[in-house]
């Protein structure tokens, strides 16, 4: 199989005077449908973007950003952190607005316009890949740094939101590595 591209996105919507954060994964994979291990090794490119979210118009500036990426046709799957909202976090949410979730539909919507197809996965399914799990002998995509971790040219401390897409991305190669090989024969 080609080199494919996975597009991973951990969401936030606009909170009015608070500040959120997208963040956003870019992988470049290859080898993916053999049916191989998911390693470093296979990860060709990776590209990790961060969103500051502080108005609608930095809203507005991600959409128009991740509509171009779409339009590329050059992405095979967009995997979306999707939103849970969690028995303990339902008193504070009461009357909320639920940005996040509103951010999520326009995302589902720029892929179906695009004819990108996405899924959603639970945040908990990225969470088990720490960084220690990440890195070196494990799986080798993080370099440990002194007190910090790398993933290619990106620190990641700087980065969190985007490293919680990455997670996202890792964990949808791997575990539809064999449902590749499978569909693509």
């Amino acid at each position: 199989m080609k080199n494919i591209n996975i597009l991973a996105i951990d969401p936030s919507g606009y909170y009015k005077n608070k500040k959120a954060t997208i963040g956003v994964a870019l992988c470049r994979w290859k080898n993916i449908g053999k049916g191989n291990i998911v390693c470093s090794d296979n990860l060709v490119k990776v590209k990790l973007m961060h969103y500051v979210i502080e108005n609608e118009k930095d809203l507005e500036n991600f959409y128009t950003s991740l509509g171009d990426i779409l339009k590329s046709g050059d992405i095979y799957k967009v995997v979306i952190e999707d939103y849970i909202l969690y028995a303990d976090k339902v008193g504070p949410q009461v009357w909320q607005q639920q940005p996040t979730s509103k951010t999520i539909g326009v995302i589902s919507y720029l892929c179906n316009q695009n004819n990108v197809p996405y899924v959603l996965q639970i945040p908990a399914l990225a969470k088990r890949w720490t960084n220690k799990v990440l890195s070196f002998p494990t799986w080798g995509f993080l370099i440990k740094e002194k007190n910090s971790f790398s993933l290619g040219d990106f620190k990641i401390s700087k980065y969190r939101h985007a490293m919680d897409a990455f997670r996202h991305n890792f964990y949808w190669a791997s575990k539809y590595n064999k449902f590749l090989k499978d569909k693509d024969k």
